[in-house]
Parts: structure tokens; C-alpha cells; sequence
């Protein structure tokens, strides 16, 4: 990770001098990241593609103003995260996009630890299902921390959210995917475990 921020740094950089072979490969390197991103709040690929693309003419444009940018993946999502709440405000769907479910009572009780091979396609399936069944927010949380490897400080400033909110809502999700797989597993141990461990015990899947 540390080499992916040096490298969208000087990214960044070359941009602001007009570097078009720089553009292109931060174009190259981030635009999926960053559709899978939008479509998460959009629900519609037609408008995350849109804004996906058009974040991308606007660096293009202002590249002067690149460098006032302090951490440039973050930017990136921020970005992304603020086109997307325009469009829903202006097609006054907010609510339609971010009223969670109801959450289901949380299983108490989760294993210690999973010991069984990712090459289980049928277990595969039974997280992939449990993924996108999380509510909105937390889905996004979790794919954030999961897919593309941000830490919880990131994602809180991405989605304009405290560290304490970020970190809870991983835990629920990981909780929910713990009692989506535990009747596959076969194993209901009774005792609790703190979330750190939770986490930890988890990460072979998730991690």
C-alpha cells in the first residue's frame, strides 16, 4: 500500500504538468475502483459511469490544482462519493438510496476460527450472497476495506464518517457474514469473543 500511495503521488504530479501518458495510467489504475465505487450509491451503472468519467475530465482540466491535494486516493473517493450525492439530491432519491433495513439481531456466538480452504466454492457463494445482502452503507464500508485495502482512517474520510462509526459498522458485517456461514460450517461455539478477535478470527476469509 505504501508503494500505491508513492505511485498516485507522483502520478498526481506529472498531471499537473500536462503529463497525458500519467493521466492515462492513473485513468487506467483507478476508473474501475472508482465505477464499483459510485455504483455502490447510484444503484445504476449508466450514472456511475457518468460520473466516473466526468471526475476524470475534471482532473484533466484543473490539473493546475492538483497540487493542493494532500492524499490523492482519498481525493479520488471523496470525489466520487460528492458527485454521487449531488445526483441523488438532485433526483431527490436520498432516502430511497440510504435508508438501511432493519438489522437483524446479531448472532452472540460466532466460531473462534474458520479452518476451511477458500477453494470451497460453495462457501464462496454463501459469503458473496451475505456481502450483498449488508445494508448500503455497510456494504460499502466493507468492500472499501476489503476489495481495495483502505484502512478505517481512509474510508471515515471518504464517506465523511467517524474512525469509531467505520470500525462498528466492519464489525456488524463481519458478524452478519460469521452467522451467514456458520450453519455450512457446523460450528456454534456458546462463548463470546471481543471484536478485535472477531476480526482476527475472520480475516482468512475477508482479509
Amino acid at each position: 500500500m505504501p508503494a500505491q500511495k508513492s505511485k498516485i503521488a507522483l502520478l498526481f504530479r506529472e498531471i499537473q504538468y500536462g503529463n497525458k501518458p500519467a493521466f492515462d495510467e492513473l485513468f487506467v489504475a483507478y476508473y474501475d475502483q472508482l465505477l464499483a465505487f459510485a455504483k455502490q450509491y447510484t444503484k445504476q451503472l449508466e450514472s456511475a459511469e457518468e460520473i466516473t468519467s466526468e471526475l476524470f475530465v475534471k482532473i484533466w482540466l484543473r490539473r493546475e490544482t492538483l497540487s493542493n491535494v494532500l492524499n490523492p486516493e482519498v481525493y479520488l473517493y471523496v470525489a466520487t462519493k460528492n458527485a454521487c450525492l449531488n445526483l441523488i439530491r438532485s433526483n431527490k432519491k436520498r432516502q430511497q438510496f440510504f435508508t438501511e433495513p432493519p438489522i437483524e439481531q446479531v448472532l452472540e456466538q460466532i466460531p473462534h476460527v474458520y479452518e476451511m480452504a477458500m477453494e470451497d466454492k460453495e462457501l464462496i457463494k454463501i459469503l458473496d450472497l451475505a456481502v450483498a445482502s449488508l445494508p448500503g452503507q455497510r456494504q460499502i464500508i466493507f468492500k472499501l476495506v476489503k476489495e481495495q485495502g483502505l484502512k478505517s482512517s481512509e474510508v471515515a474520510q471518504i464517506l465523511d464518517l467517524s474512525k469509531r462509526t467505520v470500525e462498528n459498522q466492519l464489525y456488524k458485517a463481519v458478524k452478519t457474514l460469521a452467522a451467514a456461514i456458520s450453519d455450512y460450517l457446523g460450528y456454534h461455539p456458546q462463548a463470546k469473543i471481543p471484536k478485535a478477535q472477531v476480526i482476527s478470527s475472520l480475516s482468512i476469509f475477508f482479509f
